[in-house]
Order: C-alpha cells, then sequence, then structure tokens
C-alpha cells in the first residue's frame, strides 16, 4: 500500500492521539467519522456517509415492504405507453 502513513500515538494535552498529514485531511472536510473495524480504524468524511453499515442492513431490509404483488400490479397500465 504506497498510501499507508505510519505514525506514533502522542500526548495532546490530557488525551492521546494521532497526527495525520495534511495530504490526508485535504478532502474530508470539516467533519470526519471514526469508526472502528475488524483491521483498524477507518476514517471518512461524514459528506460520504451514504452507505449504511452491516450492522443497520437488518433494521432496513425489516422496514422494506416485502408484499410483492402490491407493488407490482398496476404494472399492466403502462403496456400501452409505446415503451419497449
Amino acid at each position: 500500500m504506497d498510501n499507508a502513513y505510519h505514525t506514533h500515538i502522542i500526548r495532546i494535552g490530557n488525551s492521546q492521539g494521532i497526527r495525520i498529514p495534511k495530504r490526508f485531511l485535504k478532502g474530508l472536510g470539516e467533519k470526519v467519522i471514526i469508526r472502528p473495524s475488524r483491521k483498524g480504524l477507518v476514517i471518512q468524511s461524514e459528506e460520504e456517509t451514504t452507505v449504511p453499515s452491516i450492522e443497520e442492513w437488518d433494521a432496513l431490509f425489516a422496514k422494506c415492504n416485502t408484499d410483492l404483488e402490491e407493488d407490482f400490479k398496476n404494472w399492466d397500465i403502462t403496456l400501452p405507453d409505446g415503451i419497449e
């Protein structure tokens, strides 16, 4: 991975943190989301979070309408519109 950056955890006031190079932060915007993953931490722009995490999928699927007949019963109306 040629974009890898190695750093150390440093003391920042009463807390700890890491220094992230400006070139990595350039496109992230003002707010970021940091979430743990199996391989470490993921840092991403808050604006790019359009795909829900896997943990949220079950709740989203539960909200979906599973009555397919209801969704498709009026499709025959569109047949004579000439679009093929």
